[in-house]
């Protein structure tokens, strides 16, 4: 089939509501373009709509260009993970073309793939060319789109010239023609005569004869002027030496500056020169990356700073200004590298006050993860100022923000939060900080105490939405002590007030084009979705951040929440996708917790419980190493409860799922209590787990987490045979978007649940045991547990052993989108 072919068939669906991607991919010169203008008149006589795009090489670091392109909408409308779907949705019948897609940027190449991998939704066909051999043709954001595709169509490369002809007859040509050739090539797209003249050092006679001479050869076009076609400029650079390429390079950059090319356009071929230029680089290398800052482009911003160090002194005053400018750039895309490059800068200058300014830039999750000898340097100048004692209120701040970093770092580290808890006290200081400075470091407190549950979270939740109150929702929060009021508050049950200010914090970022900043606010509203018990959404954003991350990695703060909602949702693919990722950064204590816990669910969806159990008692015993007690953000014992009740161990189950009762109501906090009383209900036989149940019903009525409530009504309903209850459970799982409980609440069987000695007998049976083994351990005759296995399938709608897993999680937890785990409740296979 022909790409033109392919293109035909794919229109001819999408006229049916069904779209797709074509992928046109050859060697340079196979005519890709070709086909691609071929498909857009094809279109244009179907009446189908058509737009166009094309990748450039100079500008794949200005995010969403190639969007951009094609929707001719504002940024804002755009820079969003769905807006070109939207677009696309809104469009109707439409052709989308993509020309040279390796060259485009990568917030636009993942806006593809993940419009591209709903097409078969909307009439929208989507071609995109691929040049083969080119180093980003393989890049993995190139090769995503490419696996949506329904046609992939090799083209074949046409006869060419042979390029050692064209580079035989370049040489060929005399030195004045050669001049006025090499200087067009260094300039590239920039076409002014006067320019080419003053590099080539040609008069205007001598470079209008060059010019008039290459177009009778049909290499150039002099009415621009500019070369036909790449080939003839990669032949003319072939020709040119090593020496003069670089001579010419350094003299171009200079005279684009001084003619008052834009400084992005400078800074750009500054990048390409290894050696000083001179003080007037770094004023355009400064100037060019907040340009890109401005633009969404931190990256960007990021090299050219980088590149500016190289005109600055190893050592300085001048130096280490520039170092914390690129520690503003980097902190949102490589925050290690913003941490050492801080650290550097602090260590050149001498003056307390100085050095006190660069601590205080330090985020506080880079702080965790970097080396100690930089966390023994903020802890000396933190010390040093509580010597001197600074009496003038700049100072005084400076050593609040540096007071909270500080404290953050240890509260995080090992045995770091008993000597944290040991300054709180038994109860929150009643006296509010009147500072953006005072209250960072009140943030910090109460995130020490909600992880080692110090305070109740009636208290920490109070004054936090205090804090939230006074502070502004500016994007760069993230970066700040703030932050951790995010956590705080979804582990106090208390997110109503925050989902709004996230809410308005996510404009401010789309408005200011603060696309690092996107993520890290994404990553909390996810969090906060997850404490509404709005799983299908949370995880759904939640894969969508991990499928787009950076060149740098995510924040451990964002793997910290993408492995909660892989926790609780237990989604295959996203713990399949973050265990090797937390593998790699077990060094960091939260990360370390993470990666144990999901082993352990990993372990209990390959039905190997025992594995799952030690993962689990592993991450148990590593949170008492640290400390931290919170069973809302390490709710372990719960899933470990579930797994020794299912190998039979009843009395361990029961006491691990009394001990998370007893730490909820520690805590305090409604979810926690609800979710808690549920489990221990669920584990209770008797009138004894029916009042534990009804008890977590009229806890959870009072709580954000609005899943888990349905999840007790349910439990509730099912049990004693009222219909209220599973109505009302199917109405609030409708209100929590999880339209497949929906499904099965309805098709439930009121008060036909399972008894207590029937779930025991189904767990187990679960487990592997055979009749006999679960007859040992329940100290019954195998008739008996016969019997309940009958009247358990009987119940549950199933044939026999080979239902039960589908059956059990479906009346457990919602059902996720993806595949999921069956025996831990969460889904059916």
């Amino acid at each position: 089939m022909t790409g033109l072919e392919a293109v035909a068939t794919a229109l001819r669906l999408a006229r049916s509501g069904t779209g797709s991607l074509v992928v046109l991919r050859g060697p340079l010169g196979c005519g890709r373009s070709a086909v691609l203008k071929d498909a857009k008149r094809l279109a244009e006589s179907q009446d189908v709509r058509v737009m166009r795009a094309t990748g450039a090489r100079r500008e794949r670091d200005f995010p969403f260009g190639v969007v951009h392109q094609l929707t001719g909408g504002e940024p804002s409308g755009t820079a969003r993970p769905d807006g070109l779907h939207d677009v696309l949705v809104a469009a109707g019948l439409a052709l989308i073309t993509v020309d040279d897609l390796q060259d485009a940027d990568e917030e636009s190449l993942r806006a593809l793939a993940r419009s591209a991998h709903r097409l078969d939704r909307i009439p929208v066909v989507m071609v995109v060319c691929v040049r083969d051999g080119d180093v980003w043709s393989s890049s993995p954001l190139v090769e995503q789109v490419i696996r949506q595709a329904a046609h992939v169509v090799a083209l074949q490369r046409p006869l060419l010239v042979e390029s050692s002809r064209l580079v035989a007859c370049l040489r060929a040509q005399p030195p004045p023609v050669r001049s006025v050739l090499d200087a067009m090539a260094i300039l590239g797209d920039d076409t002014d005569v006067e320019l080419i003249m003053s590099l080539a050092g040609a008069d205007e006679v001598g470079c209008t004869a060059a010019l008039r001479a290459m177009d009778r050869l049909g290499l150039v076009d002099r009415s621009v002027p500019r070369f036909v076609h790449r080939l003839v400029r990669e032949a003319v650079e072939e020709t040119m030496a090593p020496a003069d390429r670089v001579r010419l390079e350094t003299r171009a950059v200079r005279l684009l500056h001084d003619a008052g090319r834009p400084a992005g356009v400078v800074a750009g071929r500054l990048l390409d020169i290894t050696f000083p230029q001179g003080p007037w680089a770094v004023e355009v290398l400064r100037t060019a990356a907040a340009s890109a800052m401005e633009h969404g482009a931190p990256l960007v911003a990021v090299e050219y700073l980088r590149r500016a160090l190289l005109e600055r002194p190893q050592t300085g005053w001048r130096r280490a200004a520039l170092l914390v400018e690129l520690a503003a750039a980097e902190r949102g895309v490589d925050r290690a590298a913003a941490a050492v490059h801080l650290s550097v800068a602090a260590r050149m200058v001498t003056a307390t006050r100085e050095r006190a300014a660069i601590a205080a830039r330090f985020v506080p999750g880079a702080l965790v993860e970097a080396p100690p000898a930089v966390r023994e340097l903020v802890q000396g100048i933190e010390d040093e100022l509580r010597v001197t004692r600074p009496h003038d209120d700049v100072l005084g701040d400076l050593a609040l923000r540096i007071e909270a970093r500080s404290h953050h770092a240890e509260c995080m580290a090992p045995d770091g939060v008993v000597r944290c808890v040991d300054r709180l006290g038994e109860r929150p200081d009643e006296t509010f900080p009147t500072t953006s400075a005072g209250r960072e470091l009140l943030s910090v407190r109460l995130h020490c105490a909600t992880i080692a549950t110090t305070w109740r979270a009636g208290d920490v939740a109070a004054i936090s939405q205090r804090l939230l109150a006074q502070a502004p929702p500016q994007p760069d929060h993230v970066h700040t002590p703030i932050a951790t009021l995010v956590t705080t508050l979804c582990a106090a049950d208390s997110v109503d007030a925050l989902s709004i200010w996230l809410h308005s914090a996510m404009e401010r970022s789309l408005a200011a084009n603060a696309v690092a900043e996107q993520v890290l606010i994404e990553a909390e509203q996810v969090l906060v979705l997850l404490h509404r018990g709005r799983f299908a959404a949370a995880r759904s954003i939640a894969a969508s951040i991990l499928a787009t991350a950076g060149p740098h990695g995510l924040a451990s703060e964002v793997l910290v929440t993408l492995a909660s909602v892989a926790w609780e949702t237990r989604d295959d693919h996203l713990v399949s996708r973050l265990v090797p990722l937390l593998k790699e950064q077990t060094h960091i204590p939260a990360l370390s917790v993470a990666h144990q816990m999901l082993c352990g669910a990993a372990g209990v969806a390959a039905m190997d419980l025992h594995t799952g159990l030690a993962h689990l008692r592993d991450a148990g015993s590593r949170l008492r190493d640290l400390g931290w007690r919170n069973p809302v953000l390490y709710p372990w014992r719960s899933e470990a409860a579930r797994i020794l009740w299912r190998l039979g161990d009843v009395a361990a189950a029961l006491e691990l799922a009394e001990e998370q009762h007893a730490l909820a109501v520690e805590w305090g906090s409604a979810a926690g209590v609800g979710k808690a009383l549920c489990h221990l209900g669920s584990m209770t036989e008797g009138d004894a787990g029916v009042a534990m149940l009804r008890q977590a019903v009229s806890v959870l009525d009072d709580s954000a987490n609005r899943f888990e409530l349905a999840r007790a009504l349910w439990r509730v309903g099912t049990r004693t045979g009222d219909r209220h209850c599973v109505e009302r459970a199917s109405a609030v799982a409708v209100e929590c978007g999880e339209s497949p409980l929906v499904a099965r609440v309805e098709q439930g069987d009121g008060g036909r649940d399972l008894t207590g000695a029937q779930q025991r007998v189904v767990e187990l049976a679960l487990a592997g045991r055979s009749n006999q083994e679960i007859a040992d351990l329940m100290q019954v005759g195998v008739r008996v547990v016969e019997k309940h296995l009958t009247n358990a399938y009987r119940k549950l709608g199933v044939q026999g052993r080979g239902g039960l897993p589908a059956a059990l999680s479906a009346i457990e937890t919602p059902p996720p989108v993806r595949t999921v785990f069956v025996d831990v409740s969460y889904g059916n296979k």
